[in-house]
């Protein structure tokens, strides 16, 4: 295991390019979605980004206590990747009623975490057990998942749940086999920005191919605009407030529910973005407006998103403060505002969608500013200086 004392750590240029296999996978959940925007087109996207984001997770824990950059390593992280790909490229046929690919290449992921942690275990020293644990509990959850190619839907997919869970289950078990930390405190903080920004990317690139696919209208432009700044808005709330301080030594479960609450905030952000399409799409017709279910994607990724930060601030702070007043009305303001906003210009909703955001971000500026993931990276003269 890495020493995480000896100094602060990067991403590596391996894990970047490892992140930027999961912007294609990000990609066609986010067309899948766009091609069905309804309520029962919210389910299988959801349904399917979890295990994504929860593989993505996997890789990167690992990385964070045991990637020591060598040729094995680089190997693995790479079939993995190709893996991701293949992954991606599966969503599609799951969308049309064909898991095999998907379950194939997801339980191929578990079959090489599980080589990586054998490959460890006669180093880890004091983190044997914890090590151990969690290699069973990956070779458990791929051996579920490929089990389901026998069984039709919707057992199948009932068992995609159960594999899912019980990996998701595996580091609070195994974690509890270990004194010590079995994370850089420092690291996963950046990973966790960097696929921020992933997701963000996809956004940004969702509403330039929506504007490319209409005619230059007033409406169009005006979604457009403020789906950009949508996702400004989500750039800067996130990086202005989360922290790490969730993460330090003694925080164990603080640390679990600061990992796993980001995944409503990259899901949100997603769904987020293909609303902003959709409004974008509909501003470029005349007298159209938002379905429920668009309006539930745009509002209700939002609110997502913040929901998300209310879990991670709790995990860094505690669950009580102005903060989270503010997040708890503005959630509720912009469910209110996707039910109530029938036959509203697309603009109009995504601009409502914007300001809610924008107050959100106010607030965070004047209550918490300059104590986020961006004074972690900080020297540390100048980050004791924020903090005091």
């Amino acid at each position: 295991m890495r020493d995480f004392d000896v100094d602060d750590r990067s991403s590596t240029w391996l894990e970047l390019f490892f992140d930027l296999c999961f912007a294609a996978a990000i990609a066609a959940l986010a067309d899948g979605l766009h091609d069905r925007p309804t309520l029962a087109g919210l389910w299988p996207f959801l349904a399917l980004f979890v295990p994504l984001w929860w593989v993505w997770t996997q890789f990167t824990w690992f990385a964070s206590a045991w990637d020591n950059d060598d040729l094995v390593h680089r190997v693995g992280t790479l079939a993995a990747m190709l893996l991701v790909i293949v992954l991606a490229a599966s969503i599609p046929r799951v969308l049309d009623g064909n898991g095999t690919l998907f379950a194939l290449s997801f339980a191929g992921m578990q079959a090489l975490l599980v080589v990586m942690f054998a490959r460890v275990l006669r180093h880890a020293g004091p983190a044997h057990r914890l090590a151990r644990n969690s290699m069973i509990g990956d070779l458990i959850g791929g051996f579920i998942m490929v089990s389901s190619l026998w069984f039709d839907e919707p057992l199948r997919y009932w068992l995609w749940a159960i594999a899912v869970l019980e990996l998701m289950a595996v580091p609070i078990v195994a974690r509890r086999s270990f004194d010590g930390q079995p994370f850089d405190p420092r690291h996963l903080p950046e990973r966790y920005g960097l696929f921020t920004i992933i997701v963000l990317g996809e956004s940004v690139v969702t509403v330039g191919i929506g504007l490319g696919e209409v005619r230059f209208d007033g409406g169009a432009v005006a979604s457009a605009v403020l789906g950009f700044g949508i996702a400004a808005a989500i750039w800067w709330s996130y990086f202005e407030t989360v922290s790490s301080t969730a993460l330090e030594r003694d925080h164990t479960w603080p640390s679990f529910v600061w990992g796993y609450g980001h995944l409503l905030g990259y899901a949100g952000i997603a769904i987020t973005a293909v609303g902003v399409e959709l409004a974008i799409e509909a501003g470029a017709q005349a007298d159209h407006s938002l379905s429920l279910a668009s309006r539930l994607m745009l509002c209700g990724g939002a609110a997502a998103f913040l929901l998300s930060l209310v879990a991670v601030h709790a995990a860094e702070r505690g669950g009580r403060g102005a903060g989270m007043v503010q997040r708890g009305i503005t959630i509720a303001a912009l469910v209110a505002i996707a039910v109530i906003a029938r036959g509203w210009p697309p603009a109009l909703v995504v601009g409502a969608v914007f300001v809610m955001l924008v107050i959100t971000v106010t607030f965070d500026v004047a209550q918490v500013g300059g104590q986020g993931l961006a004074a972690d990276h900080l020297p540390d003269e100048e980050r004791d200086v924020l903090e005091g």
